[in-house]
């Protein structure tokens, strides 16, 4: 289960294409980040950097440098991490329940399927002057259990400009996305 907050963050970005016309969606975006994540029983939020790229061909790459090394990375099928302590591994839907699931809700986010995300979650959006901001409280089930709520302001769709991120256990995590205009398209 350590993977949980970085798929919950690609769950988040996944958010934009499910709720978009697929054409408003872009084939390609890319952001540094900062995440700042406070958990229960910790007197420090912990604070990462890194980056992130997504690509319809590529798939989705999350990349943490600082204060230490992580990557996910999601192709197709395929999802695998690499650890702090340099361990690679590869992670299977049918073995990892909760891969499986938000696995089949980013694709299903990168499709443009709005219903295949409005069946774990009730979907709130909201637009803004610049952009527009989107709630996800999960419907009963697995995710309830782990997610309490995630909200995502987006300059345009499938552009995340900042995430939170609140977890049942009392966990919060906070992302905020500088777009990289090469890549993204901006």
């Amino acid at each position: 289960m350590k993977a949980i907050p970085t798929l919950l963050a690609v769950l988040a970005f996944a958010i934009a294409p499910a709720t978009s016309a697929a054409s408003d969606v872009p084939q390609a975006f890319a952001a540094k980040f900062v995440q700042t994540r406070t958990l229960p029983g910790f007197d420090k939020p912990l604070v990462s950097h890194g980056e992130m790229r997504f690509s319809a061909d590529g798939g989705f790459h999350w990349q943490i440098d600082k204060p230490y090394r992580y990557v996910f990375e999601m192709h197709g099928d395929a999802a695998r991490e690499e650890l702090p302590d340099g361990t690679k591994r590869t992670l299977q839907p049918d073995q990892t329940p909760w891969l499986k699931a938000v696995q089949q809700m980013f694709v299903g986010a990168l499709s443009g399927n709005q219903g295949q995300l409005g069946q774990y979650f009730d979907v709130d959006i909201k637009p803004l002057a610049d952009g527009r901001h989107v709630t996800l409280v999960p419907r009963p089930g697995a995710m309830a259990k782990v997610v309490k709520r995630i909200e995502v302001t987006e300059t345009a769709p499938g552009q995340p400009r900042h995430m939170v991120l609140d977890e049942v256990s009392g966990a919060h995590m906070d992302i905020r996305f500088t777009p990289d205009p090469a890549v993204s398209g901006d």
